[in-house]
């Protein structure tokens, strides 16, 4: 029973990115700038837990055949994950150089372990060259050992980068969060909040990489509760990141970052341009608003415009969105109970640019220490005296 369970499990890992990749391809959702690399990714994911699928059910022959393209593509799995938080959080594209350098390593293993197979273990030799390597007790060559250690070295190494990128892209986060207030207002498409649920697994899913990677074969395969753990796990992990992938819409419009890029005037923009704009215009109604929308009208980058909102605000820009947002919506709850004798808060909070009623609730009672629900129960109390 337990090792038709781990079969049903390995096959879902495979399964779930090769899915995931399909779904993206179908709905050419893979010609968005980071979304390429989300796509790569789960084709790199199916196409390694396919060849653990191989390896456990003992096809021994497609697994030798496909060996060289698994040790490179399998050490590509955390850089096109760095990649795609690297791209979807950047307002630039991502250079060739940047994607050279980081596939080189894959590549060289790639290239190392073709030549190593093709041209150094003769043919009649291949499966058990791949079998020694998967720590079978077969016949041994002398030259086996030095493709050994090379695979013992790949593993190694792939744990220790498997930590630095998980570190890396922690740190692009970080990053992100902190500049996003600068640059954009509450809006749930910025916030990537998923991806912060899906630290946590994350974290889990790197130590049971390590795990695997730092145990010789036999003892993984010996393993099924370890197996049916550490898989079910990474077909968790995909279908997690595979669904809000595709629900991600891109954080930035370039073409927008691109026009205000052009712009190096530090054009100077006094309270009262900034407070009359916000006052008659009122640009925060959108709920897409960014910075850059503001710089384009100013004629401004978006460091200056940054700097005049501290200065004369003592805020970022999305506190001085938030507050605009929250005196509409005050406003339109007076209104409302005025005219109609009650509030629609829901419809209130799109009126008054919150792209959803619960960043609505949430930035409201920061701003005012009172819930939008209590704040409209007074004023209708008030009215009523």
């Amino acid at each position: 029973m337990i090792k038709e369970i781990q079969t049903i499990i390995l096959g879902l890992s495979f399964f779930i990115p090769f899915a995931w990749a399909l779904t993206y391809i179908l709905s050419r959702q893979y010609i968005q700038k980071s979304k390429s690399y989300l796509v790569l990714l789960m084709i790199s994911a199916s196409f390694t837990y396919l060849m653990t699928y191989f390896k456990f059910q003992e096809h021994i022959d497609y697994y030798t055949s496909l060996f060289p393209f698994q040790s490179g593509i399998v050490l590509t799995l955390f850089p096109l994950m760095y990649m795609y938080i690297k791209s979807m959080t950047s307002r630039n594209k991502i250079s060739k150089a940047f994607i050279i350098k980081h596939m080189l390593f894959p590549l060289s293993i790639f290239i190392t372990f073709i030549i190593l197979q093709k041209f150094v273990v003769k043919s009649e030799n291949e499966e058990l060259f791949i079998r020694f390597l998967l720590d079978q007790d077969i016949t041994q060559k002398d030259y086996f050992h030095s493709g050994k250690i090379i695979y013992n070295i790949g593993k190694l190494i792939f744990v220790i980068t498997s930590i630095l990128y998980t570190i890396a892209i922690f740190i692009t986060l970080k990053n992100y969060y902190a500049e996003v207030k600068e640059i954009f207002s509450q809006n749930d498409t910025t916030e990537l909040k998923w991806l912060k649920g899906l630290g946590f697994t994350f974290v889990i899913l790197v130590i049971f990489f390590a795990i695997i990677h730092l145990l010789n074969n036999k003892q993984v395969m010996d393993n099924s509760s370890l197996v049916i753990i550490s898989y079910l796990m990474f077909a968790g992990f995909f279908w997690y990141l595979g669904l809000n992938g595709f629900r991600q819409k891109e954080v930035y419009a370039t073409q927008i970052i691109t026009d205000n890029e052009d712009i190096e005037n530090a054009v100077k923009i006094s309270k009262k341009q900034l407070t009359d704009y916000l006052e008659k215009n009122k640009p925060f109604i959108n709920p897409d608003i960014t910075a850059f929308d503001l710089c384009y009208h100013f004629h401004t980058n978006r460091t200056y415009l940054s700097e005049s909102i501290r200065k004369n605000f003592n805020q970022n820009f999305r506190g001085l969105i938030n507050i605009y947002r929250v005196k509409e919506a005050q406003k339109l709850i007076e209104e409302s109970i005025n005219n109609k004798g009650f509030s629609d808060l829901e419809e209130i909070s799109k009126n008054s640019g919150f792209s959803s009623y619960t960043t609505f609730f949430r930035v409201f009672k920061t701003e005012t220490g009172i819930s939008p629900s209590d704040y409209s129960k007074k004023k209708l109390s008030s009215s009523t005296k």
